[in-house]
């Protein structure tokens, strides 16, 4: 078997895995919901499944990985055939690209109209995630040709997928409106799921996908540092266990880290949250959690097992403070997730010019560049994140608001009032999930468990 033929089973392998991470976030949102929106929940998210796989053949991955067109985006290999590289490889990115139109997906639940759903899916998939693609992973892109002694570093998504889902899914929240009853009398009141067991299974089945997520991406990069060696001297190092130099096995290294950041983010979180409330929330333990594995998507291989400890803390409070901080701009967020997403990947891959480990980024990427805690050019790969994360903000940005606005100006974004009180799925799917429950009436003419 030759190397390249390794690697290339491995991202089927963990292709599979990534794809698992749907069924965690199908999970997670229905247990956040409220049963009377359980099958809408359910089906847009398979539909999004659908059709992202047809966008992605057809163009996404080309704009992505296609020859690169003044470095700005991919313009060959469309109705992808193979000619871009292994097929295997297709697989594998598809399944960031759902990853990127799920967690929009998460933001719009329960009062957003089931046509936005394959609009923005079209939109995401097709053009605003490819071409963040091509910017942060593409060689010869404008970001990644600004400077030969460092690049612009995003491990496995922290921008591509987790910035451009979070800013979409922000922008989307914020123009949809609240879901009715989420602010009156000057307060935010709570809403809560009708499961929160689907809530702590979908948080688990989201972890283990991440698996393949980011110890995945380790086998991108160690197969194209061994495209640049002699297919001898990689198979033998193969062999030797040694897959790459300058330290650990990358995907050793990273399944280690995003483990730690997850663990000292979700116990952090919930110690800092019973503290304060009296209480000890499973939510902000599951939430918190998931603030972790999206910090640790864009450093996963650039970090130090003590970085992770670092960037856990960090992402603890960027949950509890972003989470706090969409309640003050009375901005409805079912699952929290552009906290999670946009804010977590923003920082994340930002603290990469500070912490970024010079000989584990030269071991992945060839090139000798590290944070500023080991001096040297950590002053150059700051300002590389800082400008890659100001770029991905406001191409994903612009386009979220051509998209919901135009929406919204049509009328199309949001269900009216009669239907989103009664759930959608009574007026739009054919009767509940859960047709067996009684539903208790309430006052205001809707019904729900």
């Amino acid at each position: 078997m030759t190397t390249r033929s390794y690697y290339s089973d491995l991202l089927i392998l963990h292709g599979a895995i990534v794809f698992f991470l749907q069924v965690g976030f199908v999970s997670l949102e229905v247990g956040c919901a409220r049963s009377k929106n359980v099958k809408n929940i359910l089906l847009k998210n398979t539909v999004n499944i659908l059709i992202c796989a047809i966008c992605w053949w057809a163009v996404g991955y080309a704009f992505s990985y296609g020859e690169s067109a003044g470095g700005f985006l991919g313009v060959s290999g469309f109705f992808y055939e193979g000619g871009l590289g292994p097929a295997k490889l297709w697989f594998y990115s598809w399944t960031f690209c759902l990853s990127t139109v799920t967690i929009v997906s998460g933001c719009l639940a329960e009062r957003t109209a089931l046509l936005v759903y394959p609009i923005f899916t079209v939109a995401m998939a097709a053009w605003v995630h490819p071409v963040v693609v091509h910017w942060t992973w593409t060689p010869g892109s404008w970001l990644l040709s600004l400077s030969d002694e460092c690049h612009f570093l995003d491990f496995a998504g922290g921008a591509a997928v987790h910035m451009c889902g979070g800013m979409m899914g922000l922008v989307g929240a914020s123009l949809v409106g609240p879901r009715i009853g989420r602010f009156e009398e000057g307060r935010a009141k709570e809403m809560p799921g009708h499961d929160v067991s689907s809530v702590a299974i979908g948080t688990l089945f989201l972890w283990f996908g991440w698996f393949g997520f980011n110890c995945g991406s380790a086998y991108v990069y160690m197969g194209n540092m061994d495209a640049m060696t002699t297919t001898s001297a990689a198979e033998a190092a193969l062999a030797s266990g040694d897959v790459s130099s300058g330290g650990p096995a990358p995907a050793d290294r990273v399944a280690l880290n995003m483990t730690l950041v997850a663990s000292v983010s979700g116990l952090t979180a919930l110690l800092l949250s019973s503290l304060r409330s009296g209480t000890v929330d499973l939510a902000v333990c599951c939430n918190a959690l998931l603030s972790g594995l999206v910090m640790s998507t864009p450093a996963g291989g650039f970090i130090t097992s003590w970085a992770a400890v670092i960037y856990g803390l960090v992402a603890a409070a960027l949950y509890m403070g972003g989470s706090r901080l969409l309640i003050r701009l009375r901005i409805d967020d079912p699952l929290e997730s552009s906290a999670i997403h946009y804010g977590c990947g923003c920082v994340g891959s930002l603290l990469l010019g500070v912490l970024a480990r010079p000989s584990y980024v030269q071991q992945l990427t060839g090139v000798d560049c590290g944070g500023l805690v080991y001096g040297g050019k950590g002053g150059l790969l700051l300002g590389l994140q800082l400008l890659g994360v100001v770029a991905v903000t406001a191409w994903t940005g612009l386009f979220s608001l051509a998209v919901f606005i135009s929406l919204r100006w049509l009328g199309r974004l949001r269900v009216d009032q009669v239907t989103e009180l009664a759930g959608l799925d009574n007026m739009e799917h054919g009767g509940p999930a859960y047709p067996e429950f009684n539903l208790v009436p309430y006052t205001n003419g809707s019904t729900e468990r």
